[in-house]
């Protein structure tokens, strides 16, 4: 899944402290080079829960963050494994 964030302010060592929609707390992330204050970016991860009634996914970026599903702006299913074809009997 992905989420779009802003970034908040630069801090130590290349991080940025960013905003992700629907999060109400500022999220420490690894930033690449250039990167600046306003800049937008996305934030990768993989979705651990889904709460259909109150319509909010958790997802593992690093820590585990829980938002609404209208935030995400993408996702891929993960792959299915299929199973082998059984023969019937006679």
């Amino acid at each position: 899944m992905t989420n779009t964030v802003t970034v908040l302010k630069m801090v130590d060592d290349g991080r940025a402290s960013v905003s992700i929609p629907s999060y109400a707390f500022p999220y420490p992330i690894q930033a690449p080079k250039k990167t600046k204050a306003g800049d937008e970016l996305e934030l990768r991860g993989e979705i651990t829960r889904v709460d259909e009634d109150v319509r909010q996914l958790t997802s593992k970026a690093g820590d585990l963050i829980t938002v609404e599903v209208d935030a995400i702006t993408e996702w891929n299913p993960a792959p299915r494994k299929r199973a082998p074809l059984r023969d019937s009997s006679d």
